[in-house]
């Protein structure tokens, strides 16, 4: 779980469709104990999915000599209007933007269409140092 929660390392999200069309897209996350906790406009290809098949898979990877990677699956809770999004939307962007910033970016970001979004890790695999 600590590689998950370094630096600014982002997520690359897999969705699925009710019929099963894939789709991929980097995303800022946090860490919450056993959750990884993100935003999503709701008219967003990945908004669609996940309320349309609430399961995804996140990867995180390190693409330095000699490569690690964690990849995490499970269900996906959906929470439309959250009452703590400027919260969590903050917190994210605490991670990911320049000191000082978050404020700014939390605000932009809890906007009445954001999806607050929480993948629960059933599952989690990786490696360190593959090409070694």
């Amino acid at each position: 779980m600590e590689f998950l929660g370094v630096g600014t390392r982002t997520g690359k999200l897999a969705t699925a469709s009710r019929s099963g069309a894939p789709h991929v897209a980097p995303i800022w996350f946090v860490v919450d104990g056993g959750d990884l906790v993100f935003t999503t406009g709701e008219d967003t290809v990945k908004g669609r999915h996940l309320r349309a098949n609430p399961r995804a898979a996140l990867t995180v990877d390190v693409d330095q000599y000699p490569y690690d990677f964690v990849v995490v699956r499970g269900p996906v809770g959906i929470e439309p209007a959250a009452p703590d999004l400027l919260d969590w939307a903050t917190r994210i962007a605490e991670r990911y933007v320049p000191e000082g910033q978050a404020p700014e970016y939390g605000r932009r970001n809890a906007v009445p269409d954001e999806l607050l979004c929480r993948l629960h890790i059933e599952r989690i695999t990786g490696a360190r140092d593959i090409a070694l």
